[in-house]
């Protein structure tokens, strides 16, 4: 049984007549009656009496047929109904994933996109470069952007930034508000209050790993794994931290002081990252040809 069979017989049904019911539906009167024949041998009842005036008349199960078919077709129509408000509402929710390095140039994409896009609506998850990969790779966002260079067969990325880091200091350290720059050497003795994750990746491991090269022993005051955690501390002048430029807020440059790190030990590569393949949807396909080139 079909669905074309259900609307044929209410038709038919509603007409009282296979001929009236075959002009309403645009087909041939034999065909129309050669299916009601093949859909009455399937139930294996008569849903319609016959008379010579070629008038049919509902049985008692056509009755009854005739009210299930109509409840399964308005679920049908309500159902597709439905998905298609889904449709539009899912394709025009954009998951999106980041890094906190990477939250501004995000941040400023969606805006440049939502302008061209009124109906856009998103979800940001904050998270590292590997873990963002891996929600990618369960569906859970559409795009990722991320610091880290990860090889994956999986995943497609582009870089879309590079930039130097610069060391951020609340105002109570006085003694560098009127430096152009702070060195290396001078960094590690200051108390220093550093973003890292679980996978021991990105802009931390730099960091890390320049310390040790240069046989610095750094004074790190607090690993944090939140960056509203390494905000407050800022703010309450607990200590300093390293910051890619396209962080670095307005607020940030009038709260705290900003310097360039002599012979710039560090930069941050800012990826946008999608799935290689499977589906996509059509907003989240829009968002990453638009912004692959900032």
């Amino acid at each position: 049984m079909e669905l074309r069979h259900l609307h044929y017989f209410i038709a038919i049904a509603k007409f009282g007549s296979i001929t009236k019911a075959a002009e309403s539906l645009h087909i041939a009167q034999p065909p129309l009656s050669r299916q009601l024949r093949s859909l009455e041998e399937e139930l294996g009842v008569n849903l319609f009496e016959r008379n010579k005036k070629k008038k049919v008349k509902l049985t008692l199960q056509g009755e009854f047929f005739l009210k299930k078919a109509e409840h399964i077709l308005n679920t049908v129509n309500d159902t597709l109904t439905e998905f298609k408000e889904f449709d539009k509402t899912v394709n025009y929710k954009l998951a999106v994933g980041t890094t906190i390095y990477s939250a501004q140039t995000m941040f400023k994409q969606i805006e440049k996109f939502k302008k061209k896009h009124d109906d856009l609506r998103f979800n940001i998850w904050e998270a590292d470069s590997t873990s963002l990969y891996k929600l990618l790779k369960e569906r859970k966002i559409d795009v990722a952007y991320v610091n880290d260079e990860l090889s994956d067969s999986d995943i497609k990325s582009k870089l879309i930034l590079d930039e130097n880091c610069f060391c951020i200091l609340p105002k109570n350290i006085e003694e560098y508000i009127k430096h152009e720059e702070i060195s290396i050497e001078e960094l590690a003795k200051l108390p220093l209050i550093l973003l890292t994750s679980n996978t021991f990746s990105g802009l931390y491991k730099q960091i890390i790993d320049t310390f040790n090269e240069k046989k610095l022993d750094a004074n790190i005051l607090c690993e944090c794994h939140d960056s509203s955690i390494l905000i407050q501390l800022l703010s309450r002048g607990v200590g300093g931290t390293v910051l890619p430029g396209s962080a670095i807020t307005k607020d940030i440059h009038k709260s705290y002081t900003v310097l360039p790190i002599k012979d710039n030990y560090w930069t941050s590569q800012t990826q946008i990252a999608w799935r290689k393949d499977g589906y996509t949807s059509k907003i989240a396909q829009v968002f990453i040809n638009e912004n692959i080139i900032l």
